[in-house]
C-alpha cells in the first residue's frame, strides 16, 4: 500500500500523525507475508555503520524526508554522540523485534553499550528506505541471558520528589505490557492518580516521537506534584507481531488495557480509589468517555488533543489538509481524485454484517479489518460524553493540525455547554502534543516533531490544579 502523499513529506515516522491514514487503490501488504530478514538486515547494517562512524553510509539509507529531518550524516553523528554520551560505547546488537503497522516496517534494535542497554527504533517504508528513527529506551544493562531492550526498565528508580516503579499491566493475560507507575514520595495520606491512554498507532509507554516523549513529560510533572501516574506500552507496540488483527476493535487494542491499569491503581493502598482519573491523548481522548462507561469508572476525564468526531471523518479532514499543502501537479490531482471515492468506499464497509466486517481488511490501517471502524461508528463519542456526568477537562492547542481548535474544540464546547463541571482550555501556539509550534502544514509539523521539545509547563500546571480541585 503506497501512501499517495509519501513523496511530499507527509510522514517522517510511523504513526506520527496519530490519526492520519491514507488509503489508495493498490494492493496492501499482508503482515504475515513480510520478509523481515530483509528489513532486519538493513536495520543491523544501519546501526553497525553508525556505530562504526560511517555516517555517510548510514545517511544513504534514509529516505528524502528523513534525511532532511535528521540533518544527514552530520545529524546522525550528533544523535549517536548523544546516545553514546549516555550509554557508553557500542558493544553489540543482541535482539531485533519487529512490528508491521500502518504500512511501515518497524525494527526495534536492542544493543549493549558499555554502560547501558539501548533500543533504537528503525522504521522502513516498503521500498527499504528508512522513514523514521527514534530512541525507545536507554536502560540498565540486562543480566546474563535476559532479553532487556525497551521492556528492561529498572524495578525502582528514585526521581526528584517521586519514584518510578516497574509494573506489568495485564500480567496474567495473553498480552502483558511493561509499564511505569510514578508514585509521589512523602505523601500525606492517599494520593490521586491518572492512567495515561495512547493515541492511535503502535506507541511505547512514553508515546515516543523522535526524541519527544509527551507521556513521560506528563507523568514526571504530575508525580512531582503529588499525583500518581501509570503509563505502559500499547498492546500493538508490544505484541503487534503476534496479535490477530481479524476482528480487532479498540476494545482489544486500547480499552481493555486501560481498564487493567485502572484496576491496578485502585488496588494500590497508597492511592485514593475514588480519585482515579483518565487522561487520553488523541484517539485515547476520544475513547476516554467510553472507557469510563465500560468499566473505568473515573473521578474525571481529561481529553488531551482529542476529537468528538468519528475517526474516519478526522482522517478525511487531515488528508484534505495534507493535499491542499501539496505542490500543484499530477500527485495532487491524483490525491484529490482518490478522495472523491473516499465516502463511497468507507460507507460501503460500514454497513457490512459483523462477521463479514471482521474478515474484510482495510488497506492502509495497519492490518485492521472493517469491524474496527464499524465498532467506532456504532459507538459515537458524543453519546458517551452525554452519558458521563463526571467532570471533564478538555485541553487543545491552537496550532494543532491534527485535531483542530476551529472544529474539534468548538464541538466540545457545544457538547459540554451548560455543564458546571466541564473545563475547556485552549492554549495558543501549541500543537497536537501540546508542545510549542509554528508549523503551518503537515510537512512543517513533521520537521517540528524531529526537534526535541516538552509538553508546555502551563498545560501541566493546569492539569495538576484541576485534579487537585476535584
Amino acid at each position: 500500500m503506497k501512501n499517495v502523499f509519501r513523496r511530499k513529506k507527509a510522514s517522517a515516522v510511523v504513526a506520527l500523525l496519530l490519526l492520519l491514514a491514507i488509503v489508495t487503490g493498490s494492493a496492501s501488504v499482508v503482515a504475515e507475508d513480510v520478509n523481515w530478514a530483509l528489513y532486519n538486515e538493513r536495520a543491523e547494517a544501519f546501526v553497525t555503520a553508525t556505530a562504526s562512524g560511517d555516517f555517510d553510509v548510514a545517511a544513504d539509507m534514509l529516505d528524502e524526508t528523513m534525511t532532511e529531518a535528521a540533518g544527514g550524516a552530520s545529524g546522525l553523528q550528533a544523535v549517536w554522540a548523544d546516545i553514546t554520551g549516555q550509554a557508553g560505547a557500542f558493544v553489540a546488537i543482541y535482539e531485533i523485534e519487529n512490528t508491521f503497522t500502518q504500512g511501515y516496517f518497524l525494527c526495534d534494535v536492542a544493543s549493549w553499550h558499555e554502560n547501558a542497554g539501548v533500543t533504537l527504533r528503525v522504521v522502513f517504508s516498503e521500498d527499504g528506505l528508512i522513514a523514521g528513527l527514534s530512541t525507545l529506551a536507554i536502560t540498565e544493562l540486562p543480566g546474563e541471558g535476559e532479553g532487556g531492550g525497551a521492556s528492561a526498565i529498572p524495578a525502582e528508580t528514585r526521581r526528584e520528589g517521586f519514584t518510578d516503579y516497574a509494573v506489568i499491566v495485564g500480567e496474567h493475560t495473553d498480552f502483558p505490557l511493561s509499564g511505569i507507575l510514578s508514585m509521589p514520595d512523602n505523601a500525606a495520606g492517599k494520593v490521586p492518580a491518572v492512567v495515561l491512554v495512547h493515541g492511535s498507532g503502535a506507541n511505547d509507554m512514553d508515546t515516543t516521537i523522535f526524541t519527544n516523549k509527551p507521556f513521560r513529560d506528563i507523568a514526571d510533572y504530575l508525580a512531582a506534584n503529588g499525583i500518581a501516574v501509570i503509563r505502559y506500552d500499547k498492546r500493538p507496540f508490544a505484541h503487534g507481531a503476534t496479535m490477530d488483527m481479524n476482528g480487532l476493535t479498540v476494545r482489544e487494542e486500547t480499552m481493555e488495557d486501560a481498564i487493567f491499569a485502572t484496576e491496578m491503581l485502585k488496588a494500590d493502598p497508597r492511592i485514593d480509589e475514588n480519585r482515579v482519573f483518565i487522561l487520553g491523548h488523541s484517539l485515547g481522548g476520544m475513547l476516554a468517555p467510553r472507557i469510563h462507561a465500560e468499566g473505568g469508572d473515573y473521578a474525571g476525564l481529561i481529553l488531551f488533543a482529542a476529537s468528538p468526531r468519528f475517526l474516519l471523518d478526522v482522517s478525511k479532514a487531515q488528508n484534505y489538509a495534507a493535499i491542499e499543502a501539496m505542490e500543484d501537479g499530477e500527485d495532487k490531482e491524483a490525491a484529490l481524485a482518490f478522495m472523491e471515492e473516499w465516502d463511497a468506499y468507507y460507507n460501503a464497509f460500514l454497513t457490512l454484517p459483523d462477521e463479514e466486517a471482521k474478515m474484510t481488511p482495510i488497506p492502509g490501517w495497519g492490518g485492521v479489518t472493517a469491524i474496527y471502524f464499524k465498532d467506532l461508528y456504532e459507538n459515537p463519542v458524543s453519546v458517551h460524553i452525554e452519558s458521563a456526568t463526571v467532570p471533564f477537562l478538555v485541553i487543545q492547542g491552537s496550532n494543532d493540525l491534527q485535531t483542530t481548535a476551529d472544529v474539534d474544540f468548538v464541538l466540545y464546547q457545544e457538547l459540554l455547554a451548560g455543564r458546571a463541571n466541564a473545563t475547556l482550555n485552549l492554549y495558543e501556539g501549541l500543537n497536537h502534543l501540546l508542545m510549542p509550534s509554528t508549523a503551518k502544514s503537515i510537512a512543517e509539523l513533521m520537521d517540528e516533531y524531529a526537534i526535541e521539545s516538552r509538553v508546555d509547563s502551563q498545560v501541566l500546571a493546569d492539569i495538576v490544579e484541576w485534579i487537585k480541585g476535584q
